[in-house]
C-alpha cells in the first residue's frame, strides 16, 4: 500500500489523464472527486498543498498545507476547523460540516500546537470509525487535516430491533464461542446505536455491545455489533489485547509485564490477572488517578523522581496474584477472580502504602529514609494480603487483632518473596528503607530485637500509639511463624511448603474478626491437625514466643 504525497498540480494533472482514459482513481492519485476547492485553497492561500487518499472510501486521509492564521485560540478552533472544512466539503464528499461532524475537543501542546478533533454523525447517530483531526500551528494557521470521513448516503435510522434484543443476540453470540463457560458469567453492557461500516461501501445501522466473559482462565471483553434491522451480527472482537511487555523498575532492573493494547495505547492492565490495573495518582491524593500509558509495551513510567514505580507495582501484584493461586488456588484477593487495582505516586514525599478496603496504595517515598515503597515485592504482597485477610477473616486493625493482621501480612509478603532473590527471606521492607544512609529492614521475623520489635510476649507493648501498637507488636505472631517453618534448637522446622499451608487455612477457615494471639495458636494448631501433621512444630513455636505456656 503506497503512502504518497502530492502536490495540487501532480493531483490535477492526474485527474485529467484519469478522466481522458476512464480509469478508476486509486489512493496514490485522487479520489475522482470535484478538484475545485483544492484549486480555490491553493489560489487563496498562495501555498501548494498535499493530499493522500483513502482507497477504499475515497476521500483525504490527509489534507496538508498552510492557510493564514485562522484561529485566534484554542477556544477558536473548533469554529475554524469547520468553517474550513467548508471551503473543502465537496473534497469528503461531505454535505454539511455543521451536521455532519460533533466536537469532540481541542488542546495545545507544549510546541503550542492546537489539534480540534471531530466524530463524524448522521442525524443523532456516531458514524463508527469516522474521526478528522484539525491541526493549527502556534501562529493559528492551519496546517493539516487527518483522519477518515466516510461518505454515507441515504440509510433508514429508525431500528427495529431493540437495544435488549441487541444485547441478547450479543451475549448468545459470546456464549457459542465460549461454550465451555458457565452462562451466569457472560454480562452485557447497555448497547449503543450507530451507524457500521461492513465495508466501505456497505453501512449498516447497528448496535454496539459489549460483553464481559468473567472467566479466570481467558477472561474477554467482547466488542460485537449487531444490526438494528435483523438482528444479525455484523462482526466481533475482544477488545482485552494482552500483550507480553516490560518496563524498568526503580532500581534499574527490567521486570516482564503483561499489559493491554486498547486502541493506539499500551495500558497497565492485565487481563489474565482479572484485569489487574496500574493507575498513577500524579503526586496528588485522588484515588485510583489516571491510567498508566504508553505508546511502546516496553516503555513505562521512564520520567520523575520516582520513574518506574508503575512498573514495580504491576509486576509485583501480578507476583502476588500468582502465589495465591498457584501456592493456595486463591484467584484475586476475593477468591472470585477479581483483579487489584494498585496506584502508585501517591501524595508528595508519602512514606507509606496501604490497603483501603478497594484496592493497594502506594508514595514515592522521600527519597531519603525511603524509596518508592511499591518497588519493595514483599511491601506489596504485605498489602495485597490485607485485601485476602478483608475477605476472609476480616482482621480488626487495633490490639491484638490489629497486631495480627499486620503479622499475617508480613508473614505471607515473606513466603511470597521466600527464595525469589528479591530481598532477605525473613525481613520486611529491607530493599526501599535505608534510614541514615543504610539499608534496613523495616520488621524482621527472624531477629525482632534487630529493629526494635518484641520477640515475646513478655515484651508486648501496651500502648495507645499506632492503634495499639499493631505494627510493633506483630512479631510476636510473626516471630512464631518464623520458627514454625525455620526452626531452632527448640522448635522442629516445618520448611515453607507446610507453614505457608497452615498459615493460610489459619487465616481463611478459622480466625475471625476479633482474634487474639491465643485465637492465632489455636487456629494455627487446627490447621496443622487439618492438613495431616505439624502440630507438635506449630505449639513449640507458640511456647517459644510465650502465647502458649509449656
Amino acid at each position: 500500500m503506497t503512502r504518497s504525497f502530492r502536490s495540487l498540480a501532480s493531483v490535477l494533472g492526474a485527474l485529467v489523464l484519469l478522466a481522458l482514459a476512464g480509469c478508476n482513481p486509486d489512493e496514490s492519485t485522487t479520489d475522482g472527486g470535484n478538484s475545485d476547492p483544492l484549486a480555490s485553497l491553493e489560489q487563496e492561500t498562495g501555498q501548494t498543498w498535499t493530499v493522500r487518499w483513502h482507497a477504499d472510501v475515497h476521500t483525504p486521509a490527509l489534507l496538508a498545507g498552510r492557510t493564514a492564521p485562522i484561529a485566534a485560540s484554542p477556544q477558536d478552533a473548533e469554529r475554524a476547523g469547520r468553517a474550513f472544512l467548508l471551503k473543502v466539503h465537496a473534497l469528503y464528499q461531505m454535505s454539511s460540516p455543521d451536521d455532519e461532524l460533533a466536537a469532540a475537543g481541542a488542546d495545545t501542546d507544549e510546541l503550542g500546537m492546537t489539534h480540534a478533533r471531530f466524530t463524524q454523525k448522521k442525524g443523532k447517530l456516531p458514524v463508527w470509525g469516522g474521526d478528522l483531526i484539525v491541526h493549527f500551528d502556534s501562529d493559528g494557521a492551519l496546517v493539516q487535516i487527518n483522519g477518515r470521513y466516510l461518505p454515507v448516503g441515504d440509510l433508514m435510522l429508525a431500528a427495529t430491533k431493540s437495544p435488549d434484543e441487541a444485547a441478547v443476540a450479543a451475549v448468545l453470540d459470546a456464549r457459542a464461542l465460549r461454550p465451555e463457560v458457565d452462562a451466569a458469567k457472560f454480562d452485557s453492557h447497555v448497547p449503543e446505536l450507530l451507524i457500521y461500516p461492513v465495508t466501505p461501501d456497505q453501512l449498516k445501522l447497528a448496535f454496539r455491545v459489549e460483553v464481559e466473559v468473567n472467566d479466570l482462565v481467558q477472561p474477554m471483553l467482547l466488542e460485537t455489533f449487531v444490526d438494528a434491522t435483523d438482528g444479525a451480527i455484523l462482526h466481533r472482537s475482544n477488545l482485552y489485547d494482552t500483550v507480553d511487555g516490560s518496563g524498568v523498575g526503580v532500581f534499574g532492573d527490567r521486570k516482564p509485564l503483561t499489559v493491554a493494547l486498547k486502541g493506539k495505547s499500551y495500558l497497565l492492565e492485565d487481563a489474565s490477572r482479572g484485569g489487574l490495573k496500574t493507575y498513577s495518582a500524579a503526586g496528588r491524593s485522588t484515588l485510583p488517578g489516571g491510567e498508566v500509558k504508553s505508546t511502546s509495551p516496553l516503555h513505562w513510567d521512564e520520567t520523575g523522581d520516582a520513574a518506574g514505580a508503575a512498573v514495580d507495582a504491576h509486576a509485583n501484584v501480578a507476583k502476588a496474584w500468582d502465589y495465591y493461586l498457584k501456592v493456595h488456588g486463591r484467584a484475586g484477593w476475593d477468591g472470585k477472580g477479581t483483579g487489584p487495582h494498585a496506584t502508585v505516586h501517591f501524595g508528595s514525599q508519602y512514606d507509606n502504602a496501604f490497603f483501603n478496603g478497594k484496592q493497594l496504595v502506594f508514595g514515592d517515598g522521600d527519597g531519603d529514609a525511603f524509596s518508592p515503597l511499591s518497588a519493595a515485592l514483599d511491601v506489596v504482597a504485605h498489602e495485597y494480603t490485607h485485601g485476602v485477610t478483608a475477605f476472609t477473616a476480616k482482621l480488626a486493625n487495633e490490639g491484638q487483632s490489629g497486631a495480627l493482621n499486620e503479622a499475617i501480612s508480613d508473614i505471607f509478603g515473606c513466603f511470597v518473596t521466600y527464595g525469589s532473590g528479591n530481598g532477605s527471606d525473613w525481613q520486611v521492607g529491607e530493599t526501599i528503607y535505608h534510614p541514615n544512609g543504610r539499608g534496613q529492614a523495616m520488621r524482621d521475623l527472624q531477629r525482632p530485637h534487630a529493629t526494635a520489635n518484641p520477640a515475646t510476649m513478655a515484651e508486648y507493648q501496651d500502648t495507645t500509639d499506632d492503634q495499639g501498637g499493631v505494627h510493633l507488636n506483630s512479631t510476636i505472631v510473626s516471630h512464631a511463624a518464623y520458627l514454625m517453618t525455620e526452626g531452632d534448637g527448640h522448635v522442629a522446622p516445618l520448611g515453607p511448603t507446610a507453614a505457608q499451608k497452615i498459615w493460610y487455612r489459619a487465616l481463611t477457615r478459622y480466625l475471625t474478626s476479633r482474634a487474639t494471639f491465643l485465637d492465632a495458636a489455636d487456629a494455627t494448631l487446627r490447621a496443622a491437625h487439618d492438613l495431616g501433621g505439624g502440630e507438635a512444630s506449630v505449639r513449640a513455636a507458640w511456647v517459644a514466643v510465650g502465647v502458649l505456656s509449656e
